[in-house]
């Protein structure tokens, strides 16, 4: 059957299904009634060279300390960057690559209807514009410093001049910039299913890798990462990262990845009555992750982490009861439960994940309000009195380390340090992403980011994710990050920042390409 002449733009390249033969030639009958059978077609080789360049990136962040270091963060600008260059290369098809007529693709042309493509490129913008106006000039004398008042076009968003090393506005420019290009990487270059989620098990193998290095070294009761690195708060670090809701929040990201994947197989194993499935291998992988984020000791993405189980047992429960698959017996699936109750209570007995519940115990006792709220609560107010002072256009990115003491000398109990006399608190952020980013870019520079949270949101919606388990469950574990970033900084964080753009834009893509196979 030859196939209809297309006019006009070219669509992106989609498997297509073999031509009928007789039902005794037909090996796969059933999936075949089902359109399940489609010719597999290899990827193009600038797309596999993109997935390839996204999981390199992907992996690199949590091995490289979680990407804290200025060297790091270098390196996953410029990975961004090459990812994006891929991504945008014309591509020509050709031979077994186009079945139906050769044709050259050019990716550029879907990047440019990527709203958060220009809402990133005018954030980075404004970033730039407040790096080459300082306003201040951070001087030095020996152990101390200040800031120096300096000239500067004064309409224009200003920012501070500091060393690169101790975070100033083309820092914060390299981060944004690394996370920018690779999600506009990952939107424009992929058009098959079958990449985004090798990405998302690649990041979610390279984390479960991770986790168990954590655990391994909760169990030897390590003293540094990789027991050899000794920096930072003794007791604070996880895995890779020197802080521990830094590793929280994201295994936490990580985990949902898991989640997401592992209702997607199963429910495709179902659809095919297919006898197994990687399901299982995913539901393993969850409870790995589930355990290093209650052995990281972080108590916001303990709380956190309850709360997503509690929601996505609702939503497995809402979604049986209303389709009622009868391919599962009862048996089954009550064997299936009881053995990963079993696996978890056995986890939590032999790594001590008491100690864990009793840090979230400790948040509603008197002693955790006093030295763990009281303290965030008045410098999230300093950190809002600094907004207030310079509402417009803000202190200038990466600022808030060198700001932040005009305010916060005025609240003795986050100023002073205790019993050591004329030493100060130094906080590096808010423990606030959005006070801290209200006070560094103003409402001028919060537009864009908050335009681009709203339209993924509204085209996650729009693309009929709350009807479908696994991009529902992946959708919700969006919103963890969003909600820790309510009280620590965990957008600050190179790794995670550009984990969750490139996780919300793949599960995007992923939802898109499900509807072209419809």
């Amino acid at each position: 059957m030859t196939p209809a002449l297309v006019t006009g733009c070219i669509p992106y390249p989609r498997a297509v299904k073999p031509p009928s033969r007789p039902p005794f030639r037909n090996a796969k009958l059933v999936e075949s009634f089902r359109g399940e059978v489609r010719a597999r077609m290899p990827l193009h080789p600038m797309e596999l060279a993109l997935v390839i360049v996204a999981c390199v990136h992907l992996c690199f962040l949590p091995w490289a300390f979680g990407a804290r270091a200025p060297w790091a963060q270098i390196i996953s600008a410029g990975l961004g960057l090459g990812a994006l260059v891929v991504a945008v290369w014309p591509r020509r098809y050709s031979g077994e690559l186009a079945p139906q007529g050769a044709f050259i693709l050019h990716p550029w042309s879907r990047l440019l209807k990527f709203p958060p493509f220009w809402l990133g490129l005018l954030f980075l913008g404004y970033i730039t514009c407040q790096a080459l106006n300082p306003a201040y000039i951070r001087a030095t004398a020996g152990p101390y410093w200040w800031l120096a008042p300096i000239e500067h076009i004064k309409w224009l968003p200003s920012g501070v001049s500091a060393p690169f090393e101790r975070m100033n506005a083309w820092r914060m420019l390299t981060i944004c910039g690394g996370a920018w290009a690779l999600a506009c990487a990952l939107a424009a270059g992929l058009t098959r299913r079958i990449s985004v989620q090798a990405i998302l098990t690649t990041v979610v193998a390279n984390g479960t890798i991770l986790a168990l290095l954590g655990i391994l070294q909760k169990v030897t009761s390590a003293q540094g990462i990789f027991w050899l690195i000794k920096d930072g708060v003794p007791g604070y670090f996880t895995a890779t990262f020197y802080y521990k809701n830094h590793a929280g929040a994201y295994f936490n990201l990580i985990l949902v990845v898991a989640v997401a994947l592992m209702a997607w197989y199963y429910l495709r194993a179902l659809r095919r009555m297919e006898r197994s499935s990687p399901a299982p291998v995913y539901a393993f992988m969850t409870v790995i992750l589930a355990a290093i984020v209650f052995l990281s000791n972080s108590r916001t993405a303990m709380a956190l982490l309850i709360g997503y189980g509690v929601a996505v047992a609702g939503i497995l429960l809402v979604w049986r009861l209303r389709n009622n698959p009868g391919t599962s017996h009862p048996a089954v699936t009550g064997l299936v439960t009881t053995g990963a109750l079993s696996v978890v209570i056995a986890a939590a007995w032999f790594l001590d994940l008491d100690k864990s519940i009793d840090q979230i115990k400790y948040l509603t006792s008197d002693k955790g309000q006093k030295y763990h709220w009281e303290p965030r609560v008045q410098a999230r107010q300093a950190t809002w009195d600094l907004f207030e002072a310079k509402p417009t256009t803000g202190w200038g990115a990466g600022s808030f380390r060198h700001v932040f003491p005009i305010t916060q000398r005025n609240y003795d109990e986050i100023y002073w340090a205790p019993r050591r006399k004329g030493i100060t608190y130094a906080w590096d952020h808010a423990h606030n992403d959005y006070y801290q980013i209200l006070a560094e870019s103003g409402v001028l520079g919060a537009l864009p980011l908050l335009a681009i949270l709203c339209w993924s949101l509204l085209k996650s919606i729009r693309l009929g994710m709350l009807l479908q388990p696994p991009h529902l469950l992946l959708l919700l574990g969006l919103f963890l990050p969003l909600a820790h970033a309510w009280l620590d900084f965990p957008f600050y964080n190179c790794a995670i920042l550009v984990t969750f753009c490139c996780i919300w834009t793949l599960l995007i893509r992923w939802a898109e390409l499900e509807l072209d196979r419809t």
